[in-house]
């Protein structure tokens, strides 16, 4: 048979009726309030247990403190004015006259304390760049599964740690551990342990450590002692006591003791201390030389001795030979103390000569020019025990030879007016001793800076030299300039229609001018250039020819130019032109001929001549006529 669902449905729905009609005249009726207590150790607490069936029998509390038992009574208060018990489990019962007849209801309770302290414990030393742990302790602290533990770098953050699992009631002590690893900015900044119990009624109660200030350091680096293990008697050596990359480097303490003998004058280069002293040996007795280090309470320390002793410096002995000639190098050294020294001669680093026992070193040479200014040494070796030191002296071989000019000369040199011969020669000359260069012409010297002018063309020579000798070396020198000035510059020329005329162009230079000419294109003009003279002829002038002709005379330094105007005319107009100006000069002849005319007619005044004038004053002309045949007028 087939049962369908919602006939399954309805079934069920049934069931759960009559359920329900059954449990509810069965229900426990227990009301706590308030339903949670949180409460601090040793503080008064007070609940209040009802119920609101009225079959009731009797109320109370089951607790291992302050238990309460109320006959005939709905209600039963649990109070407590000093809770000191941790296990207390207080729990409500009601006993009823019918079923349910017990109901039991546990309080919700959380007795708390606060942590009896909160501190951080951190390692003596925290290296840079090492991971250490720094400690929250928090003692006397319940209940922990409320407990949070923080580590705070300044405001920031690093590490929380809770206890949500840990269901103990009773007061803990907790230590956290937090791992960090400072760097060199963590100098200075403060960390803190902070401690929390969060118990649901607002802000967490928080108790925090004391800061501390997180001080790292880095002391990793082994102390350097730089000494020399062999030091010169009665000269002063140096000694350097140092440690690297020290942090923080101004609490680092150095101390160098040179045989017990305590220096203290610390100076510092970034990271890096040191101490740095001056010492002298008086004897070859060993010195103890010591280098001492130390950062707050940890110390390093490194030892060196120092052992004494004496070498002469070496003497070289040579002199200036003249080339060709032979000279001789010799190398000493005082043979008084020590005996064991060996002597060398090195050229150019290589040894020529080696002796022993403080003989002294010779090398013979022949003076040759590649030879001057090579180097010569004489150096003297004391073997120690370990090493060996040495001492040398140097000089350079002194080879005499007169003066060469390597500079290549030319035969010829052309140069421009307002140029020098320093500008353009740069003599190289060469000679021990240096020589002295001078510059000749025509056998006088000549200042090699003064400017060039066009007459200072000639044979140049070149003199150099030195005590030895001397060297020459000769050229001749054109002085160039462009082209003079051709005047007159502008012309204008009248040519007669059918005449010839013929103008030239010409201009001092050097090089020697080229010469070229724009004129108006025509098949009766020839031009010629000879002897720096250039020629324009035309043959039978007609009006094609007229127009500008100019001149350019030009070399590599300039050019001048020349102008000139050609103008060609008729044979009628000169006549014309002619007997024109003779009209204007016989109306001028005339008009002063009136004039004259005219005065003499009418002149009036008073004239007095007594005889005849007297040659002697030559005041008055004379005249061939006698004075009665001069007319007269009466005034």
């Amino acid at each position: 048979m087939e049962v369908s669902p919602l006939h399954i449905l309805s079934v069920s729905l049934l069931l759960v009726s009559i359920t329900t009609s059954g449990a509810a005249s069965a229900v426990c009726d227990v009301n706590i309030d308030p339903s949670r207590v949180v409460v601090r150790f040793g503080d008064p607490v007070t609940v209040n247990c009802s119920t609101t069936r009225e079959d009731v029998m009797e109320a109370g509390w089951e607790a291992s403190v302050s238990p309460v038992k109320e006959e005939n009574s709905k209600t039963a208060v649990w109070n407590v004015s000093s809770l000191t018990v941790w296990d207390a489990e207080p729990k409500c019962f009601i006993n009823y006259n019918n079923e349910p007849r017990q109901c039991v209801e546990k309080l919700d309770l959380v007795i708390y304390k606060y942590p009896e302290s909160v501190s951080l414990i951190a390692p003596e030393f925290m290296k840079i760049g090492e991971e250490s742990n720094i400690t929250c302790q928090v003692l006397d602290v319940a209940p922990i599964r409320y407990l949070s533990v923080k580590l705070y770098k300044g405001d920031e953050q690093l590490g929380n740690r809770s206890f949500t699992h840990n269901s103990t009631r009773f007061p803990v002590n907790e230590s956290v551990p937090f791992p960090v690893t400072p760097t060199r900015a963590d100098n200075g900044v403060e960390y803190t342990c902070v401690a929390e119990l969060q118990l649901e009624l607002g802000e967490p109660i928080k108790n925090a450590s004391l800061p501390f200030r997180m001080l790292p350091i880095d002391f990793e680096e082994q102390p350097i002692l730089t000494v020399s293990e062999n030091v010169e008697v009665n000269q002063s050596s140096t000694v350097r006591c140092e440690l690297k990359n020290a942090f923080p480097p101004e609490e680092v303490q150095v101390e160098l003791l040179i045989n017990n003998e305590s220096h203290t004058n610390i100076s510092t280069d970034m990271d890096n201390v040191y101490v740095e002293e001056s010492f002298t040996l008086d004897s070859f007795e060993p010195a103890v030389i010591t280098c001492n280090v130390s950062l707050r309470s940890l110390s390093k320390s490194t030892s060196r001795n120092v052992q004494g002793y004496v070498l002469p410096e070496p003497t070289l002995h040579t002199e200036a030979v003249l080339v060709n000639h032979t000279g001789i190098v010799t190398c000493t050294v005082d043979g008084s103390f020590p005996a064991t020294t060996t002597q060398r001669l090195l050229l150019n680093g290589s040894i020529v000569n080696q002796t022993h026992n403080s003989t002294p070193a010779q090398y013979e040479f022949k003076a040759e020019k590649e030879l001057n200014g090579k180097m010569i040494t004489c150096e003297t070796e004391l073997k120690l025990a370990a090493t060996s030191v040495k001492k040398n002296q140097s000089t350079t071989f002194n080879v005499l030879y007169p003066p060469t000019i390597k500079t290549h000369f030319p035969v010829s040199k052309d140069l421009k007016e307002g140029e020098t011969l320093s500008s353009h020669f740069d003599c190289e000359a060469e000679g021990n001793p240096p020589p002295k260069t001078v510059w000749l012409k025509d056998s006088k010297e000549f200042d090699s800076s003064k400017i060039l002018t066009r007459t200072d063309g000639g044979v140049y020579q070149l003199k150099t030299m030195n005590k030895y000798g001397f060297a020459t070396a000769t050229v001749t020198v054109t002085v160039g300039y462009k082209p003079s000035e051709i005047n007159p510059a502008v012309e204008s020329v009248l040519v007669l229609n059918g005449d010839s005329v013929v103008f030239n162009c010409t201009a001092d230079g050097i090089p020697a001018p080229t010469y070229t000419w724009k004129h108006p294109e025509a098949d009766n003009v020839k031009i010629t250039t000879k002897d720096s003279v250039s020629t324009v002829t035309i043959t039978g002038a007609s009006s094609s020819n007229h127009g500008v002709y100019e001149c350019h005379a030009w070399n590599l330094h300039g050019n001048s130019t020349r102008k000139v105007t050609v103008e060609v005319t008729d044979y009628l107009v000169p006549i014309i032109a002619g007997v024109v100006a003779v009209i204007i000069l016989g109306i001028v002849i005339l008009i002063i001929v009136l004039y004259c005319v005219y005065y003499k007619h009418h002149k009036t005044g008073e004239y007095n001549l007594k005889g005849k004038p007297s040659s002697a004053n030559g005041s008055v002309a004379h005249n061939v006529k006698a004075a009665d045949e001069i007319p007269l007028t009466q005034v």
